[in-house]
């Protein structure tokens, strides 16, 4: 198969021809759009209207309407399927502070010019800082930065020569998440709220796939992808999924709030001399091991976090009921903490802070039920700790992927398309999961020696094998070995080349890993192939 601009020259798995042009929705034409913006999306490979691809005549049932959901509901409309999506909350939540998104995922937004250009004037462009934190009475010491994120780097070609809407280090989840549900609504795609799903069940005869609700109501499609989280319902008809999630032995606590409030505060407005209109700037704050802090300020958010050794205050609960007082003595109970950084966090507000338990599940290799009818993605596929900076990435990569396969293999082929999903996607994930254990050992436990010989070292790992990875073109590349891969039931191979260079995958454990952290194993140069 070859990959042009906007489809596929060949044949899905049915022997259908998969056109190579879709055609616009809600328009026939690009008339009423200005010629600044037809021009501007002309530079830049953006679509200048969102254009859908024939029917496929495939029903799919989304069961979770978070990012991950929404992107999985956008993507299957635009391939040409019928959508539905359902999720067990009365409407949405309009909480949280920040989201990170690296550019694989970033990617799809080409094809959905309005939301990609809410999302680029809504993201927080932010220089990086990098600070050793000291003893109490030593003024920080500024290790690395101000730099942009290592997929930024303006010296590589690959961002030199990227297309599309800009990628950038971070996003308020609230702004972000409206984006998506607002572009849902207008291709016409619904929400049912209040649709908590308490099973996932599938007929193989009849060729369907369903939900069980907890008012007794069923829903069903020819696919149902289960979007519904980290502890989702899906569990119950998936083999060899871990039932159980485990503690990582860290929590978070986190906040975010108007940047008014941090910039009341004398100590923050000496320390940061920010001001609203200057670029948004993060800082983390590295001290003692097994610790450490981040803050953020930004046109309108400020927000923070602090990792720490999980206790028994820490919950599975994103209800904000957590004093910053309590924050503040559990640092100076763990490490040092510089007075302006207390300062910072003492600005949040009632209601704002929570401890999170940063729980985790042991990668498992089947993402799909037994006939094929039901398929994970996101957190209910795979758990990602948030120092991998990759969880929403790979859930929208999810997305993506399996709106292409089902494209590709057509409604009699649906099962199989979900198992080459499955194949494509299973070991990029697992080698992402373990980014977060990398870029947590650097900020915990860091080697400081090293980074005042190198101190490029103290930054956050973002490997050029994620964030230059188009997972859409890669779907369309690597279909047709996926889907041989899965109907001969492995005898004929699939390479994935998704994953790090030269790297050959092995299964692991969060048990493992973490013993190798206990014994001071270096993961970042650990393990075989080009993680960089």
């Amino acid at each position: 198969m070859s990959v042009n601009g906007n489809g596929v020259n060949g044949h899905g798995a049915n022997g259908h021809s998969i056109p190579t042009t879709p055609t616009p929705q809600g328009a026939s034409s690009t008339t009423g759009i200005s010629q600044e913006r037809l021009e501007d999306a002309a530079r830049r490979g953006i679509d200048p209207v969102v254009m859908r691809y024939p029917e496929t005549g495939i029903n799919v049932l989304v069961a979770g309407a978070g990012i991950g959901g929404l992107t999985c509901a956008l993507e299957c409309w635009r391939k040409g399927h019928n959508v539905r999506v359902l999720d067990r909350l009365p409407g949405p939540v309009w909480t949280g502070d920040n989201i990170q998104v690296q550019p694989s995922a970033i990617l799809v937004l080409r094809h959905w010019p309005d939301m990609g250009y809410q999302v680029e004037n809504d993201h927080y462009d932010v220089k990086m800082h990098y600070y050793r934190q000291g003893e109490p009475g030593e003024e920080p010491e500024l290790i690395w930065g101000p730099k942009p994120p290592q997929f930024n780097e303006p010296d590589d070609p690959l961002v030199q020569n990227r297309r599309g809407f800009p990628s950038v280090n971070c996003h308020s989840r609230i702004k972000l998440y409206k984006a998506f549900l607002e572009q849902a609504e207008r291709v016409g795609i619904k929400v049912e709220w209040n649709a908590k799903v308490v099973e996932f069940w599938e007929d193989v005869e009849q060729g369907i796939g369903g939900v069980l609700l907890e008012n007794g109501q069923k829903r069903a499609g020819d696919i149902v992808i289960a979007a519904d989280g980290l502890r989702t319902k899906s569990s119950g008809i998936v083999p060899g999924m871990p039932k159980d999630l485990v503690s990582s032995g860290m929590a978070c606590f986190r906040a975010g709030y108007p940047v008014e409030y941090a910039l009341k505060d004398p100590w923050v407005q000496k320390m940061w001399n920010w001001k609203k209109g200057d670029q948004p700037s993060w800082q983390f704050w590295l001290g003692k091991p097994g610790a450490h802090a981040m803050t953020c300020l930004t046109h309108d958010l400020a927000f923070w976090n602090y990792l720490h050794p999980a206790d028994e205050n820490s919950t599975e609960s994103w209800v904000p009921n957590v004093d910053p007082a309590v924050v503040v003595a559990h640092m100076e109970k763990n490490s040092a903490i510089h007075p302006g950084i207390k300062a910072f966090i003492k600005t949040a507000p009632p209601n704002s802070v929570v401890n999170w338990v940063l729980k985790f599940r042991d990668p498992h290799e089947q993402w799909t039920s037994p006939g094929g009818r039901v398929v994970q993605v996101g957190d209910a596929a795979h758990a990602f700790l948030p120092t991998s900076g990759n969880g929403a990435t790979q859930a929208i990569e999810d997305g993506v992927t399996l709106a292409t396969c089902l494209q590709l293999a057509g409604k009699a082929n649906a099962p199989n398309a979900a198992r080459a999903y499955n194949k494509l996607r299973f070991e990029r994930v697992a080698c992402g999961q373990k980014m977060a254990f990398v870029n947590q050992q650097i900020k915990q436990f860091t080697d400081w020696e090293r980074a005042r010989e190198d101190p490029s070292y103290i930054r956050s790992r973002y490997p050029r094998w994620v964030w230059g990875h188009d997972p859409e073109a890669y779907a369309y590349e690597k279909f047709a070995e996926a889907y041989n891969h899965v109907i001969t039931d492995g005898a004929v191979p699939l390479r994935n080349t998704n994953i790090p260079p030269g790297h050959k995958f092995v299964k692991w454990t969060m048990a493992e890993v973490l013993q190798q952290m206990k014994e001071g194993v270096d993961l970042s140069t650990a393990w075989d192939g080009d993680w960089s």
